[in-house]
């Protein structure tokens, strides 16, 4: 209707368009002979700026300059006809780059060795299982030999087997023909094997650019930091009442920022940055009007369907996006903005902090809501100052997580039935109630690098007068199931009163574990431990998960690293 110019008959049924930027201010070079790598998390505009290079997209800014033959690599199965033939789809893809028949012919014979497909050539090729056809794509384009090869998450296609000549193939090609390559991938090891450099792009701008191993350790870095934050707050979620099972992987708080801008037709007040701050650091940053801030992926974004937001708006190098007072009959405009938490600890401080100017006789009103709750109402901004500010606003203290989960189900509080953590039937009279993994720091944390320290805070709370014997427990998992050992204490004497808690710690110094996920189940006894359970008080199961990185790649997949000393005799 659009293209016809029917849509004009209907204004009705118009749409809007809006703006998204996928890219912005990307600038590279990809010098003959060099290889360079692209890495980033996905969303972040990788594949895009590969479309760009290729021509499948135009771009809206800027320019893009490609000298030579390109062969793209863009996903398995691309250009390739589901009803065609294996020997049919070769053809056609060799003769769409210029082949004559005596080299396709030479070429078919290749293609046919390489994939060992045999008798499958002759026949449909939706008939093909993903891996035989990430074979035929494969090495149909790694037959030619272009100036230029853009590669985009299909090294290693097909199974194992395949995937060790494939990177022979690989090898070949980018190593020994000279061809530029541009390589996209999520495994950094792929990336640091075949690239001389590497960039990091993050929401559409690029974060860093040099040598690969120096970019991906700053990535990986990064990664950390973020599986950090996701596996201390999946630990904490588990004994929230605040959390149900659905919610344990994920996100689990939403907070959202409603602007309001009061005032007369014209008044307008802009806003360049919304940072989300806990204990004082910055957990979060929302560039407004930058790139992708309207995209959902992203941990931070603008709300701009129902809201009053003005398109991107730049000035110099600095992004923002205005609240416009329209006409008189109007008087206020509004704005969200939402930030997404894997959870917020009741022990700690939040805060926003937001860069905006505003007119001087505008009033500047801001509501912060957590899952749909009031936190904050009708705030006031202070507006009059000439320029951009920054201010700071406390979020109230977060109410205390209900931790405490009693013994036998029957006695389960009814709010507390979707709780994830797993408590086998047990005597009561003492339970594990705080568990923390912390590192040398005193800390929490829960990504740890091989051979630092591991320690294991538990807080257990008695239920009755009395003595005990108290024997503690953990027993570590790999994530999938395989057991890795059992660490049992000494028998700890004990006297407690009711409601009285202790904290008992087991110190793992230097952690000697493979890379990884792993996960403690954690259990209290008395005297000793049964198997019959009759002493146990309590007993968790396999709910605090922690990651071990950084070992050295031929201990990378062991799941424990022992020490021993070789002697010549």
């Amino acid at each position: 209707m659009d293209a016809l110019g029917l849509a004009q008959l209907m204004p009705w049924r118009r749409i809007k368009p809006r703006e998204f930027w996928a890219l912005r201010d990307i600038s590279i070079e990809l010098k003959a002979g060099s290889r360079l790598g692209i890495i980033g998390r996905n969303g972040a505009g990788k594949s895009t700026l590969l479309k760009l290079i290729t021509g499948n997209l135009a771009a809206t800014e800027g320019a893009v300059h490609v000298n030579g033959q390109v062969q793209a690599l863009l996903e398995a199965g691309a250009g390739f006809h589901p009803e065609f033939t294996g020997y049919e789809n070769i053809r056609a893809a060799l003769t769409y780059q210029g082949f004559n028949t005596k080299e396709i012919e030479a070429a078919i014979a290749d293609i046919a060795e390489f994939t060992e497909l045999g008798q499958f050539l002759a026949q449909p090729f939706k008939t093909y299982s993903n891996g035989m056809q990430a074979r035929l794509v494969f090495a149909t384009a790694t037959t030619l030999k272009p100036d230029i090869l853009i590669i985009d998450e299909i090294l290693g296609a097909g199974d194992a087997y395949f995937a060790g000549k494939s990177v022979e193939r690989m090898k070949e090609l980018v190593e020994e023909s000279g061809a530029s390559v541009l390589l996209v991938s999520h495994a950094l090891d792929q990336v640091a094997r075949y690239c001389d450099e590497c960039i990091w792009i993050e929401r559409g701008r690029i974060i860093k650019r040099g040598p690969s191993m120096e970019v991906i350790d700053a990535y990986e870095g990064f990664i950390r930091t973020l599986e950090d934050r996701r596996l201390k707050a999946k630990n904490r979620k588990r004994h929230s009442a605040n959390y149900d099972s659905t919610q344990i992987d994920g996100y689990g708080d939403a907070l959202v920022l409603a602007f309001q801008l009061w005032g007369v037709s014209g008044d307008h007040c802009e806003i360049a940055e919304i940072s989300l701050l806990k204990n004082g650091q910055i957990e979060e940053t929302l560039k407004v009007g930058d790139v992708q801030d309207a995209s959902w992926s992203h941990a931070s974004v603008l709300a701009l369907d129902g809201s009053n937001w003005s398109e991107p708006q730049r000035v110099g190098s600095s992004f923002f996006r205005s609240l416009i007072i329209q006409s008189a009959a109007q008087h206020e405009a509004r704005g969200e903005a939402v930030f997404y938490a894997y959870a917020l600890f009741d022990d700690a401080n939040y805060a926003f902090q937001i860069s905006y100017r505003c007119d001087s006789q505008t009033r500047l009103v801001l509501t912060i809501s957590r899952n749909g709750s009031l936190l904050l109402s009708q705030v006031d901004l202070p507006t009059g100052e000439l320029g951009w500010r920054k201010w700071c606003i406390s979020l109230p203290k977060l109410p205390s997580e209900n931790s405490g989960v009693e013994s036998s189900e029957q006695n389960l509080p009814a709010q507390t039935y979707n709780r994830p953590v797993i408590r086998w039937p047990s005597e009561g009279s003492l339970t594990i109630e705080k568990v923390r993994l912390l590192g040398a720091d005193g800390q929490e944390q829960a990504v740890f690098p091989v051979q630092s320290q591991l320690i294991l805070s538990m807080t257990i709370v008695a239920h009755r007068n009395g003595h005990f014997d108290l024997v503690p427990g953990a027993t570590l998992y790999r994530l999938d199931g395989v057991f890795i050992t059992n660490l049992i204490g000494e028998p700890i004497p004990l006297d407690l009163k009711k409601g009285e808690s202790r904290e008992l710690r087991l110190n793992l110094n230097p952690l000697n574990l493979g890379d990884g996920h792993f996960v403690f189940s954690l259990s209290i006894f008395e005297k000793m431990v049964a198997l019959d359970g009759s002493t146990r008080y309590d007993l968790v199961a396999r709910g605090y998960e922690f990651q071990v990185v950084g070992n050295n790649p031929l201990l990378a997949n062991a799941v424990f690293s022992h020490m021993g000393h070789w002697t010549l005799l």
